[in-house]
Formats: structure tokens, sequence, C-alpha cells
């Protein structure tokens, strides 16, 4: 599975190129790869390094689309019918979207039990009873809803509940059930990989400096390779812009005059340790300041999300300081018991979400519109939803071209663990892995784990450098690079030391 250099890839025509290899493009290019079409798949940076990276890691099963409208009366529903037709439609495609993920990678994906409060004045049992029974109709894909209600006096030994009781206001709990996938970098690193096997070229750190359209209806891109600086054209039949919050830029290499198409907006998420028990439990909640959850990823929980908009290099995106302690201001006001503290957030994750300007939800948006036949962008899209996306895409891929090879059918599955360790990091160059982060992050996931040391990473940085020739200087520079990158964007200084906890939150410090 060698990777071919840009040079090799001068004057070759495609079907379709892909411009992004986050969980869209990916998914994209595998699905048009088993259709049979000539793909070539580029990103920037690295596959999953962008907006996929920063997901919440949820499949959710619909409640949120239907908890605000549940147990309105008659009069209501009918007055706002088109609202609650748009809400069902939203949770119905929400039940279908977990179902294809949970389906088609079930060793991605893991159950959890979700704690929803509910509080005196706020949405009721009963209508979370009422919604519970709207998702059962409108069909669960075979996955249980495993739907139940308790009342505030009998919790038990409910994760969350000992934090929730000091609060005079609850009412009870409901739970259910729903699915996280730990690691959307490899989604998305498997799915490019699968359509690397299915004939698909498939490049990294590879972007679209040039493109425009030839006379003959055919797409025109120059390519650079961001490691090297060299350079490529290729033509392609059609462009599928999935750049994320880059997908402005790539339109705009075309023409200034093309709409934008992206609102977008920043969240931030903290990774906190709580106890073992905890594991296998999330709690969601409606506040004032938005949307509360806390789901369980990788042996830690991720605290979010915030919403802010966001203007600048989305490659830069970072947690301030201000966000972090609005999220643990958020986290003690919800939980009162939980007694959080700057000492325990191991990590913060900054995402910037490439919202439909105008909308909300994912748009796809053919730009024959604006008089440029071929080319195609889609906004609003998410790592739960981009198995949807893919196959949107290929419908409409399928209307216009021919398929110019026999269909592939689909590729044997990457059940790849996270953790393989720096041992393997060799094995990775077939997989396209060309830093610490990629290896760290987005091949082996080690660097979420509450584990991760600077033992690590000098392993993995000898084992990079053995299979890249790499002299100590280079090794050198690779871990400042990535110490640097860790610092930056993820707010994680493995050289910190925890300070003294109180006996409530030294459970949940985060493991230096």
């Amino acid at each position: 599975m060698s990777e071919p250099s840009v040079e090799m890839l001068e004057g070759r025509t495609f079907d379709v190129l892909v411009v992004g290899a986050g969980a869209n493009g990916s998914a994209t290019a595998e699905a048009l790869a088993i259709a049979g079409y000539a793909v070539l798949l580029v990103e920037r940076s690295d596959f999953g390094s962008g907006t996929s990276s920063r997901s919440s890691r949820m499949l959710h099963c619909g409640f949120r689309s239907l908890e605000g409208a549940a147990g309105k009366s008659l009069w209501q529903h009918l007055t706002q019918l088109p609202d609650r037709l748009a809400l069902l439609k939203s949770a119905r495609e929400q039940l279908a979207a977990r179902a294809d993920f949970v389906g088609a990678m079930p060793h991605r994906v893991r159950p959890v039990t979700i704690v929803m409060p509910l509080f005196r004045g706020g949405v009721g049992g009963m209508q979370m009873d009422t919604a519970a029974a709207l998702l059962a109709l409108l069909g669960t894909g075979g996955i249980p809803l495993d739907y139940k209600r308790l009342k505030a006096d009998n919790l038990d030994d409910l994760p969350f509940a000992e934090w929730l009781l000091p609060r005079h206001d609850l009412a009870g709990v409901v739970t259910f059930r729903d699915y996280v996938f730990d690691w959307p970098e490899r989604v998305c690193a498997d799915q490019a990989l699968a359509a690397e096997r299915l004939g698909a070229e498939v490049r990294n750190y590879t972007s679209v400096n040039a493109l425009r359209q030839m006379p003959d209806g055919q797409w025109s891109a120059t390519l650079r390779d961001e490691m090297n600086g060299a350079e490529a054209t290729v033509a392609a039949r059609m462009v599928l812009n999935l750049a994320g919050p880059w997908i402005d830029s790539v339109t705009g290499l075309v023409s200034a005059e093309t709409p934008q198409r992206i609102a977008a907006s920043k969240g931030v998420q903290i990774g906190v340790a709580l106890p073992e028990r905890y594991k296998d439990h999330g709690l969601v909640a409606a506040t004032d300041k938005g949307a509360f959850v806390c789901i369980p990823s990788q042996g830690l929980h991720l605290i979010g999300a915030t919403n802010s908009k966001f203007t600048g290099d989305p490659s830069k995106a970072a947690a301030t300081d201000a966000e972090i302690n609005d999220l643990l201001a958020r986290a003690n006001a919800l939980l009162p018991g939980i007694g959080l503290d700057r000492s325990a957030v191991c990590y913060a994750i900054a995402g910037v979400r490439p919202g439909s300007r105008g909308s909300s939800g994912r748009i796809v948006h053919d730009h024959a519109a604006d008089g440029l036949p071929g080319l195609v962008s889609v906004t609003g899209g998410t790592v739960a939803t981009s198995r949807q996306t893919a196959k949107s895409l290929l419908r409409l891929v399928v209307q216009q071209l021919k398929v110019s090879r026999p269909k592939a059918g689909s590729a044997p599955p990457n059940v790849l663990e996270a953790g393989r360790g720096a041992a393997d990091a060799t094995a990775f160059a077939a997989e396209h892995a060309r830093t610490i982060a990629d290896v760290a992050l987005r091949r082996t996931g080690e660097a979420w784990s509450t584990d991760f040391n600077e033992q690590t990473i000098q392993d993995i940085a000898a084992s990079l450098g053995a299979s890249n020739g790499w002299d100590q200087a280079r090794i050198a520079k690779a871990i400042s690079d990535f110490r640097a990158e860790l610092a930056e964007l993820y707010r994680r200084d493995l050289g910190s030391v925890s300070s003294p906890q109180t006996d409530i939150s030294r459970s949940t410090a985060c493991p230096s």
C-alpha cells in the first residue's frame, strides 16, 4: 500500500476528486470506490485531523430533537405543524444514521447509558415518555432504546445521582441507550484506507492550490505536497468539496464571486477523569446556556460544549482559559456534588463547526447554480451523519457520471484497536502516518488515554525515525513539534503536576 508521490499523479484523470478526508470526505471516497468510480481523495493535513477529531463522539438516538415537542397540546401541534414535522424528520434521520453507523462499524462504537435529569419547571416525565414512544414509532433500526424513567427518591447507586441529589429541584431522571465512537480520527482513517484498498488514490498532506474548469467541462486541480512542496496537476470530471470549515476557501480558488456557504462556530470540550464505575454512563441536560453533555471517551469523560462564532484559521482553534472555566462552572452548577477544578482537566478540544449559512443541518450545494457545473460542496455535515452524506453524494454523482470500471464491492473492515503501541509505528507508513501526531492521535489513539506520557512520545519518535531514516536532530524536532501541538491545540501539558484534592475532587483529578 505504497503512497504515490505527487509527481506520479501528474496528468492523470479521475472521475471524482474529493477534497477533504474528514468523516464526510473519507466516507464518500469509500462509497464512490465501491460503486466503481476512479477517485482521488486529498487532505491538506492528516485524515480526520480537523473538525472530525473535535466531534462530540455521540450517535444521538433522537431525544434531543423531540424532548421539546413532546407533551404539547393538539392545538399547539396543529398551529406549529411544519416545525413539528421538521423535528420528527430530524429524529428519524438521527435514528437511521445511528443504526447505519453501528451496523457498518460495530468495532468503532460502544453502547452507553445516558442519564438525563428532569427538573421541576422544565421538560416533564410524561413529555419524555411521549418522546420515547414517538422514537419507537419512528423506528430504531433494531437497536433497543432501553428507556426508563426514575423518580428522584429511587435512583439508588445510578452514576451521576450522588452529584445531582444536592439539587432540590430534581424531579427524577430518564435513562436510555446511546452510542459513542471513542475514536473519530480512526473512523476517518479506516474509511480512507478502505477507499484505497478498493482502488482509490489517497493522499494526506496534499492541498489543492488551484482549481479551474476547463472548456470541456472537466476540472483541473493543482496539488501541492505540504511536506516537500512538490506539485502536480490532475483532471477530474467532478469535484466534491468536503473540506469542512475550509469549504469556502476551496470554492474561492475557482471564483471570488461564489457565495459564502459556511457559518463557522467554535465548540470546546474538556476531558476529565471520573470514577471507574462511570465508564459506561454519560449525562445530557438542557441548561440556560444550551445543551450540556458529559460523555465517556477512552477512559475519560468529555464535558461540553461551548458555542461561539468563529473567525480565523480553523486549524489554530484552541480552548481559552475562559472557555475551560465556563465549562467547569456549568458542570459544578448542574452537578453540585462533582467538585471539579482546573486540576481535573486532562485536555481541552476546540473544534470549528462548518455550519450552513442561513440554515441548520446538512446542505448539499450543487454549484451548477453558480455557473460551476460539476462542483459540489456540503455544509453542516457531522461524523454521525457522514455515511448518509456519502449516500446522498453517491446518488448525485450517479445522476451525472457513468462509472469507469466494474463495481468493487465493499472492503473488509479494519478492526485495529486503539493503543497498538509505539513498537508498531513502522507499520503506520502503509497508513500514511508522517508525524508523531498522526500516530499518537489518529492511528493508535494513545494520546487521548489517561496514561499517555513522555516515554510513549519518545518510543513513537524512535520508531518513526527508524522507519523514515531520521537523525537525532530530526527526531528531537518531531518531539518538540508534537509537544507544542499538544500544549497549543489541546491544552495538554504532560509535565504538569496535580495539586492536592478534596475527597470528592480527588476521584476526578486527571492522572498526570
